[in-house]
């Protein structure tokens, strides 16, 4: 009976490891199967299993043997010259019994090293895959151990990286519209010379600056609005468009830049009530022939202005709530008589921006470099400026937008 159970033993966990084998290639073949097991058993407990349950066995196999060697010994009636060689006999007998365990273990152990491999092969597989951005393959899960549990991580990994790659491509989109909103070129104007830009924070952002020229009481005129929605990334960057587009459209229809923002108000308000968001927006206009400038400030910082051949600069204030929160709120138009000199709108992500110590830049310095280059060109000054900020803050990560817009009125 235990020479039954010794024969049987080796080739029926053999023949295990032999069928787990074939799964796990059928699984590779077939492609991945990336449902999980209802229980787990781990391969340290089957390792320690088995590895036990061979043992005592073998101990229990050679410990009869030698039991019933001796008692054979026991039995025979030789004389003392035969004794070494019955020895010599039980020595050898023992040692093919170890020798055909030690064989028979070392083939299962070949062939649980071979599963092993290929466990091990199925996940760097696709590993290596998914390092060199390909995730249209996952790692099959065959086994009830820890390659189950890693082979399900894996693949809720390569899961979240689609899911992550499809919004990636997403965002790109978004920013590529949104650029695609932002003035290409400055309005041709007799006296006026305009460039803005903007920088995001994230993939899209909330600001948002546009100029124009549209018929006025004075002639022609240049327009420029400045915005800023409140937060970064995509729900600003919608909200912005909408902003834009009721804005754009009211300036073509609507010749009052105080009605102009009232009417964006109230559209905007229906779009944002109870969310809490808001917009504040610079809105300003300037006709060459009669050097008139007007202005309207739904909450947002105020213009600074640098006529020619002086010293200090100009704040153009104002003083109405952002866009969105009341919306029967009456908006005032503001004006003046500028002289010939640099405009300059921006969003608070310029002063605001901080360095390693905690320090923003400020408006001083902002209006300071704003001075030193007067007699430069818009896009050359809207350049310095965001070189100036970066320099400040040590090319840190970008926390809020950046938006700047000069205009050079001569």
């Amino acid at each position: 009976m235990i020479g039954f159970a010794a024969a049987g033993l080796f080739p029926a966990l053999d023949l295990s490891l032999d069928w787990e084998y074939r799964i796990i290639r059928q699984a590779k073949d077939l492609g991945p199967n990336s449902f999980a097991p209802q229980s787990y058993y781990p391969q340290t407990r089957k390792f320690a299993f088995l590895s036990c349950g061979i043992i005592i066995f073998v101990t229990f196999v050679l410990l009869l043997l030698l039991w019933r060697d001796m008692l054979w010994l026991m039995a025979q009636d030789q004389e003392a010259v035969v004794l070494p060689e019955l020895l010599r006999a039980i020595f050898w007998e023992v040692l093919f019994v170890m020798g055909a365990f030690l064989g028979l273990t070392l083939l299962s152990v070949l062939s649980y090293a071979r599963n092993l491999k290929l466990l091990f092969g199925n996940q760097t597989s696709v590993l290596e895959m998914v390092s060199r951005g390909l995730l249209g393959t996952k790692v099959p899960v065959v086994t009830n151990d820890e390659f189950a549990i890693i082979a399900e991580h894996t693949n809720v990994m390569i899961d979240r990286l689609v899911e992550r790659e499809r919004m990636s491509r997403g965002l790109e989109l978004a920013r590529q519209i949104q650029a695609n909103l932002l003035p290409k070129s400055s309005p041709l104007l007799p006296g006026v010379q305009v460039f803005g830009a903007s920088l995001f924070c994230d993939e899209t952002g909330g600001d948002f600056y546009e100029y124009m020229v549209r018929d006025g009481d004075d002639g022609p005129e240049l327009v420029i609005m400045v915005g800023d929605v409140t937060g970064h990334g995509v729900g600003s960057a919608l909200l912005m468009t909408s902003v834009r587009a009721y804005m754009k459209a009211n300036l073509l229809n609507i010749g009052d830049l105080a009605e102009v923002m009232k009417s964006t108000n109230e559209l905007i308000f229906r779009d944002v009530a109870g969310s809490g968001f808001f917009v504040t927006v610079f809105l300003f206009s300037y006709s060459p022939s009669g050097r008139q400038a007007r202005w309207v400030s739904a909450g947002h910082d105020p213009a600074v202005y640098h006529p020619f051949g002086r010293d200090e600069c100009v704040e153009l204030q104002g003083k109405d709530i952002p866009l969105g929160v009341a919306p029967q709120w009456e908006y005032r138009l503001l004006a003046a008589c500028l002289e010939p000199g640099v405009l300059l709108l921006g969003t608070d992500g310029i002063w605001e921006a901080m360095n390693a110590d905690n320090a923003m830049f400020g408006k001083k310095r902002l209006q300071r470099v704003l001075a030193e280059n007067v007699n430069s060109t818009p896009q050359e000054i809207t350049s310095l400026i965001f070189s100036e900020v970066e320099m400040f803050t040590e090319a840190a990560r970008i926390e809020d937008d950046r938006t700047v817009v000069i205009a050079r009125l001569t």
